[in-house]
């Protein structure tokens, strides 16, 4: 059967704040307390497994929600330690602590092994691969190779308190990469790549966001053309996906984050049809499934290319 790999960023309503410019407010927990059992209890109705890109420093507090991700089955990655914005302006020090350091917490929490990396606001730079090969990670999810890329972050720079984006990336960087999961590196220093998934030749980006940004009939449209891909597709959600401004009583200014103002029931509802869309004719896989499956593929995955 055809492969879909899943994920969910579980970045916090106050790492949200703080990449729209405000001072970070203290994590009010809503993201481990709230949107993770809400995404469990869905994923597990389809059969579907995810990858969950945590913060580490704020992992930390949910213990138990963290081993409950891993024995149900799903993986635990790394979405940095802090989360900090901009992330790719580091020294050599941060660098280990988001990278190193992340990884070996996060496996302390989960018992199990952490393989994956996902930088904040796919914010890069060109130390950021070794630092990974160092740590062992064996892949990374932080390439956007689509030309709405510039649009979005411009789309957040209008969003926010400041009329800025914290990130020290080109905005064009990583525009035109390959769409399709592959190896990175030379001289036997490799790392696999995960690239957002885009529609086959359009580079139009497929991920749940979208769904709050574009109107119904163009979102329906993009999913079903990023849907025909041959090789495996992957979908992305966010923990405030999950979640409501006023139910759950969140920060207001959260309200200004795409899908933010639609009604809790409502975003349910567009979470279920989107792992429903993906389950009804792909295994839906943590993303580390996705790159066992492209380079090492087994005979239960043999046709995924």
């Amino acid at each position: 059967m055809r492969l879909a790999g899943l994920s969910i960023d579980v970045d916090s309503v106050a790492s949200h704040l703080e990449g729209y410019g405000f001072e970070r407010p203290t994590d009010d927990g809503k993201a481990y307390e709230v949107a993770i059992p809400r995404a469990l209890d869905l994923f597990d109705r389809y059969g579907a497994r995810c990858t969950f890109f945590m913060i580490a420093e704020e992992a930390v507090r949910f213990p138990d929600t963290v081993r409950e991700v891993m024995q149900r089955g799903h993986e635990v990655a790394s979405h940095s330690m802090t989360h900090r914005l901009p992330f790719s302006n580091m020294d050599a020090e941060r660098r280990t602590r988001e990278t190193n350091d992340s990884k070996v917490l996060l496996e302390s929490l989960s018992g199990g092994e952490v393989v994956g990396f996902r930088a904040p606001s796919w914010d890069l730079s060109p130390d950021l691969f070794d630092a990974l090969v160092d740590a062992g990670y064996r892949y990374d999810a932080s390439t956007y190779p689509s030309f709405l890329l510039p649009l979005l972050r411009l789309s957040v720079a209008h969003r926010s308190a400041t009329g800025t984006t914290k990130t020290e990336s080109s905005i064009f960087t990583g525009v035109f990469g390959p769409t399709k999961v592959h190896r990175r590196g030379d001289d036997g220093r490799y790392l696999a790549e995960v690239p957002i998934c885009t529609a086959p030749f359009t580079r139009l980006p497929y991920y749940h966001t979208l769904r709050f940004l574009l109107p119904s009939p163009a979102f329906a449209a993009l999913s079903a053309w990023a849907r025909t891909r041959r090789g495996p597709i992957t979908y992305q959600f966010h923990a405030v996906d999950f979640l409501g401004v006023e139910q759950d009583e969140l920060d207001s200014r959260i309200a200004r984050h795409p899908g933010m103002s639609v009604p809790l029931d409502r975003k349910l509802e567009l979470a279920k049809r989107a792992v429903e869309e993906l389950a009804s004719r792909r295994h839906v896989v943590p993303l580390a499934e996705i790159v066992s499956a492209t380079f090492a593929p087994t005979p239960e995955y043999a046709t995924t290319s």
